[in-house]
């Protein structure tokens, strides 16, 4: 296989080994500057003791010359730093026990012309990934890499999709020139290390200046000076990591073409446009035993009941299942993306997924022979080494009872009734799902003729997210004009913007989100007028009103509480900066009108008819607990931290009982237009 580089490749590799020379001549700098420090503060530490030979001085000497060691110790620690990969969730499988596994690496192996894994492991994950321990010398010492593939991959994708992906992983080794990326991550490793893992080095500093009262000084001192020595490399790892990032970009576009060159351009085309919706599915397999964890529920084989998941919600999105695996295109990963904001995200490692289809279609390589058959078939035992990893999962985790292993059959049908319980009906096309109208009048209601069709069709589905995606553009122009974000330029429409542009863009947008809600507005009105009018024929128009003025009622509600809960959070910002004591008295004081109004609120929540069914009884003592008793937070010069964290415990309720009791009067208010429709 003989792949060319890319200029631009070619260009990011330079700018990559730029930035690095750049770093290694700053670096040794610092390293020269701290041997000279280290050399005068060891000579200067000498001569104190040697002048007048006491108690004293030979303590001031002594850290003196401490203080050029700290600096240097601290420049050099990352010598003898390992990164290790954490290796719990992985399970080692050996070619004894999966020869088919092994003879299909093989054959990946080859044709990339790279070396067969060090070792080969398995999780439950979505992915897979080639690994290695790195420190300083894994910079210029040949290290074997690892590989590690997820069985919830193997159950997202057919048997070529998975070469496919692997042949993109063996990419990035398979190349010479490559190499300079492992180069400049092992050099964004040691400034990080020197910027960010300093845990052991500041334990070790604060225990020679707990030795003396005299060292104590000069620990100050090279804290100053190390503070200094960081500032500088941060500076550098901003360059560094930048160049880094876009020679990863371009690596990721050369593995994906290594890729395609082993299987053709499509299968890893359909993986990446699969992923989204494998990853989604597998994360609600998990929040599913979340949520069941305090009745101690766990799978039997979590990756049957991920394929089940993922096939049920493709099913719901109308996406086609082919080879029992959800067929997904790209105007389905797109349908709600209506942003035409387009900014170049320099720290993004890689490209975004159209980014590489489009490099795959350009390529459009294209193999004979393909293989569709599910990817678990190069296993020997495909269901029981989903069922090890299973248990190997749960295992880790411990329960407050005893466990109960649920089969398939319970699974599925559990799930789909919590998914009934915690979505809208799908007649709704979607329109309500992260959109909640509340200005349409109840009063003065016009008789409806507009057939249902027109309701819910295409053009008005898309409104409610084209309005929260321009709100969401506002916000990134806003940051942008602010300089929260490092760029200089963005597209908007296809048209290239300078920084200075933003606000100009943003009034411009600001117009489209005043349209957007005024279409909204006339639209939600007809659609009430609709079931409205349908009410009255059904002689359902008191229920109908009345379940529309509980859901208009509690929004109002719903934005007192988030009222509340931003004042509680204003109220107790002082309790993360140096605050006096006495004016943390005081502000504690002045913060029981809240925290009573928090109390009386939390009551008024939790004795509403429409929660009663899910109010557990744990939670109900819990709040009657905190309602009944005046907490202590600061007592003495110290905060008191268990009464502290039962307060925000509290706070943190109040959220989640004021979105959820929203979502429940919601669900009523459109259940019933289901009624009526029925």
């Amino acid at each position: 296989m003989d792949i060319q580089i890319s200029p631009e490749f070619k260009k990011q590799t330079s700018r990559a080994i730029f930035a690095i020379g750049l770093f290694i001549i700053v670096y040794i700098l610092l390293i020269l500057i701290g041997f000279l420090i280290t050399i005068a503060c060891i000579g200067g530490g000498i001569a104190l003791i040697v002048a007048k030979p006491m108690f004293f001085t030979l303590a001031l000497g002594i850290g003196l010359a401490s203080l050029g060691v700290m600096i240097i110790i601290f420049l050099l620690k990352f010598l003898f730093k390992r990164n290790k990969t954490d290796l719990s969730n992985f399970t080692e499988v050996k070619r004894s026990e999966e020869p088919k596994l092994f003879a299909f690496i093989d054959e990946i192996v080859a044709k990339t012309k790279t070396n067969f894994p060090k070792k080969v492991f398995l999780s439950t994950e979505v992915n897979a990934s080639v690994f290695y321990d790195s420190s300083f010398w894994s910079m210029f010492l040949p290290i074997r890499k690892n590989l590690h593939i997820g069985m919830g991959l193997v159950n997202s994708v057919t048997h070529d999709e998975l070469k496919a992906i692997l042949a993109h992983e063996f990419g990035h080794f398979s190349q010479r020139t490559m190499k300079v990326g492992s180069f400049v991550y092992n050099v964004n490793q040691i400034i990080y290390n020197m910027l960010y893992d300093n845990d052991s080095y500041r334990n070790l500093i604060q225990k020679w200046a707990n030795v003396s009262g005299y060292f104590s000084i000069f620990v100050a001192a090279a804290v100053k000076i190390i503070q200094g020595i960081q500032w500088i490399l941060q500076k550098m790892y901003s360059i560094v990591n930048k160049s880094y990032m876009a020679l990863s970009r371009e690596m990721e576009f050369h593995a994906d073409e290594v890729a395609a060159n082993v299987t053709g351009y499509m299968p890893l085309k359909t993986s990446l446009l699969r992923m989204d919706l494998a990853d989604k599915s597998y994360n609600s397999v998990l929040q599913f035993y979340e949520n069941k964890y305090n009745e101690g529920w766990i799978s039997e084989n979590i990756f049957k009941e991920h394929a089940f998941i993922m096939n049920f919600y493709a099913k719901k999105q109308g996406i086609p299942i082919t080879n029992k695996l959800p067929e997904v295109k790209q105007e389905n990963t797109n349908s709600f993306n209506t942003s035409k904001l387009v900014i170049k995200n320099q720290w993004a490692s890689h490209p975004e997924t159209e980014e590489r289809i489009a490099a795959l279609e350009k390529i459009g390589i294209v193999k004979s022979n393909s293989n569709m058959e599910p990817a678990s078939t190069i296993f020997n035992n495909a269901e029981e080494t989903e069922k090890k990893l299973t248990q190997k999962l749960f295992s880790r985790v411990t329960y407050p009872t005893e466990n109960i292993k649920i089969n398939f059959e319970n699974f599925t049908k559990e799930f789909e009734t919590d998914y009934e319980r915690e979505s809208f009906n799908s007649i709704f096309k979607g329109y309500y799902n992260q959109y909640s109208p509340t200005k349409f009048t109840i009063e003065k209601v016009e008789t409806s003729t507009v057939p249902f069709e027109n309701l819910y069709n295409d053009e008005i589905v898309t409104i409610p997210s084209e309005l929260a995606t321009a709100q969401q553009d506002v916000m990134i122009l806003e940051n942008i004009k602010l300089g929260h974000y490092d760029i200089n330029t963005f597209d908007y429409e296809g048209i290239k913007y300078n920084k200075s542009d933003a606000d100009n863009v943003i009034k411009k947008i600001e117009t489209e989100i005043k349209n957007l809600e005024e279409k909204l507005m006339i639209h939600d009105q007809i659609i009430y007028n609709y079931f409205h009018t349908l009410a009255a024929q059904k002689n359902k128009t008191y229920e109908f009103e009345s379940a529309s003025k509980k859901y208009l009622d509690f929004d109002k509600k719903f934005d007192e509480n988030f009222e509340l809960n931003n004042k509680i959070s204003n109220a107790l910002e002082f309790i993360n900066k140096e605050t006096p004591f006495e004016i943390i008295r005081d502000l504690f004081e002045s913060f029981r009108p809240l925290e009573n109004k928090l109390k009386e609120e939390l009551k008024n929540l939790i004795e509403l008819p429409i929660y009663k069914n899910e109010l557990n009884s744990e939670l109900s003592k819990e709040i009657n607990d905190f309602n009944n008793k005046q907490l202590g937070y600061f007592v003495g010069k110290e905060y008191k931290n268990d009464q502290l964290q039962e307060l925000f415990k509290m706070i943190n309720t109040f959220q989640f009982l004021n979105q959820r009791i929203f979502f429940l009067h919601k669900k009523e208010w459109l259940d019933f237009k289901l009624q009526l429709l029925s």
